[in-house]
């Protein structure tokens, strides 16, 4: 759950230009300006595979793996490790045996900044280098565009666009975006 119920992080993250001044999410595009922050409250149930077929729920997707790591030392909150993240690609990508070749679409944490896009698309073209040359066969896309950055919920935000996107069979456009931003190459 995110709510903002005073000024105090509004302030905070002005300063650290982190806003977008038009109010719009433009993920990947070459006038990505900021954030568009916004409240988010979301939800879900996991279980084991065996309970939820026992239980005879509906099931709307299958987690294969997870990882964390520390991002280590980085220029700020704004600019992630791209060799952190590609790390930690590689660990869930190993430990889980995922080939990236088998991965249709990425849906990237995508924060619409000028500094954040290049440095996520990079690790993970780092990550899936190590295991194919193919090109142009994953989409990209990220939930912020539609609905902004919901800081503490945006994980969650996102896992549900891609369960409600499998179950429709349908991927929702990233609005605001005309042309890729100068420091990505796809």
């Amino acid at each position: 759950i995110t709510l903002y119920l005073n000024e105090k992080p509004f302030i905070m993250m002005s300063q650290m230009g982190m806003l977008s001044p038009t109010g719009k999410c433009r993920v990947f595009d070459d006038t990505a300006d900021g954030i568009a922050v916004s409240e988010g409250v979301g939800i879900v149930v996991l279980k084991s595979l065996d309970k939820a077929l026992n239980d005879g729920d509906h099931i709307y997707g299958i987690i294969k793996g997870s990882g964390m790591n520390q991002n280590g030392k980085t220029n700020g909150m704004t600019a992630p490790c791209s060799d952190s993240q590609s790390r930690l690609e590689i660990e869930v990508y190993e430990k889980y045996n995922i080939n990236p070749e088998t991965i249709s679409y990425v849906e990237a944490h995508g924060t619409g900044t000028p500094l954040g896009d290049p440095i996520e698309i990079a690790a993970l073209k780092k990550a899936f280098s190590q295991y194919t040359q193919k090109k142009n066969y994953c989409g990209i896309g990220s939930v912020k565009s539609t609905i902004g950055h919901t800081t503490a919920a945006a994980g969650l935000a996102s896992l549900i666009k891609v369960l409600l996107s499998l179950r429709y069979k349908q991927l929702p456009p990233t609005l605001h975006f005309k042309n890729l931003n100068q420091h990505i190459t796809l």
